[in-house]
């Protein structure tokens, strides 16, 4: 995991939903005193008080579950703030546009789901991956001036300002938790990480961007609708390509880089004096060095992908083996004086280090490394 990364991101969902809390504010104080301001200068839709509202309480329960420097998260204070907009969309009595009321109530799901694991997976995600992209829409509305797009049928359009508010509450809860579920990738560092990074953006703001221009010169008469679809056809295809191209050089350097480490590792660990082995998650070997092979008397392909205790372990030894196993598992490191098995039953007494094996904060398996005693024995009497 790019932890520089995760900071950002963290960093940006906290500004995101800081200046929604200001923005909202400003519009409450608007209806107030001066009713000329509750559009916020964003098009001629004013906010609705009671939008304003919710915007506020979402803003300030993200603000509250968005983790400190400290560490600290007030979970049930950004809960209350969550579950009180969510009741205030969801009342009938509501003068929210239908879609205004819509994404407020699942951006307030999406806070009051936040950390809620199901199965292993943040159900808090997947609702607002949902709901972002409707966001998306009515924000393209807005820009390229298509009025249909603001408001769903007759409904009475949603303020510009309050789609671009609902979008930046989403991306700040996306942010806020960009090292968990699908959002996981974008702070990795392998080439997966990389490319995320570089296309997923290009790919949603390129066309935007290309599109706007398009449709403004269309409108101004430079061209007429054949042209410019021909136009934004060529200019899509030059900037995918350049993209593609750069993300696939940079993904080949991450790589190749990736792969030299590999194989220094590899050499080094295959060289060292001490016998080391790898072991996933379920026990099995999953790599061992010639020290290793030299130690136990076990060939390599006896050893592959089996469950290493049940090869080395003493008859009578009461767990402890199983104990070590799972304290790596468990991401602690060992380290013990103990007595293992060869392959022909003799036993040998060794000094073992039991090291977690993690992969962006993961454990995914354990190395064990085995220093033989008795050859140090008999060299210190030689």
């Amino acid at each position: 995991m790019h932890l520089p990364l995760v900071r950002v991101s963290r960093i940006v969902s906290f500004a995101c939903a800081a200046a929604v809390a200001v923005a909202a504010f400003i519009v409450l104080a608007g209806w107030a005193l001066a009713p000329g301001i509750t559009a916020l200068g964003a098009g001629g839709v004013p906010m609705n008080s009671l939008t304003a509202v919710c915007l506020l309480l979402l803003a300030v329960g993200l603000l509250f579950v968005l983790p400190t420097p400290h560490g600290r998260v007030e979970g049930a204070a950004g809960g209350t703030c969550a579950a009180i907009a969510l009741a205030l969309a969801a009342t009938p009595v509501s003068r929210m546009a239908p879609n205004a009321a819509f994404l407020t109530a699942a951006t307030a799901i999406g806070i009051l789901l936040l950390d809620v694991k199901i199965g292993g997976r943040r159900p808090a995600l997947f609702v607002i991956l949902v709901s972002l992209p409707l966001t998306f829409v009515m924000q393209i509305g807005y820009l390229f001036r298509i009025t249909e797009l603001e408001g769903w049928g007759t409904s009475i359009p949603t303020a510009r300002a309050t789609v671009i508010a609902l979008g930046m509450l989403q991306l700040a809860i996306v942010a806020g938790r960009v090292e968990h579920g699908v959002t996981r990738i974008f702070v990795a560092q392998g080439p997966g990480g990389v490319t995320a990074r570089r296309l997923f953006p290009a790919v949603i703001i390129a066309p935007v961007v290309i599109g706007y221009f398009r449709l403004i010169g269309q409108r101004r008469g430079m061209y007429g609708p054949e042209l410019g679809v021909v136009l934004f056809t060529i200019a899509m295809v030059v900037l995918f390509a350049i993209l593609v191209w750069t993300t696939a050089r940079k993904v080949h350097a991450v790589d190749a880089a990736r792969a030299e480490t590999d194989l220094r590792l590899q050499t080094l660990i295959r060289h060292v004096p001490l016998g080391i082995v790898v072991l996933d998650l379920d026990g099995r070997v999953q790599l061992c060095n010639e020290a290793f092979v030299e130690l136990f008397h076990y060939p390599v392909h006896e050893l592959m992908g089996q469950h290493l205790d049940e090869l080395i372990a003493p008859a009578e030894d009461e767990g402890e083996t199983a104990s070590l196993t799972r304290r790596g598992f468990a991401g602690e490191s060992v380290r013990r004086t103990t007595v293992r098995r060869r392959r022909d039953g003799s036993l040998i007494d060794v000094e073992l280090y039991v090291v977690p094996l993690a992969m962006e904060g993961q454990t995914i398996g354990t190395y064990g490394v085995y220093r033989d005693l008795q050859s140090g024995a008999r060299r210190a009497r030689i």
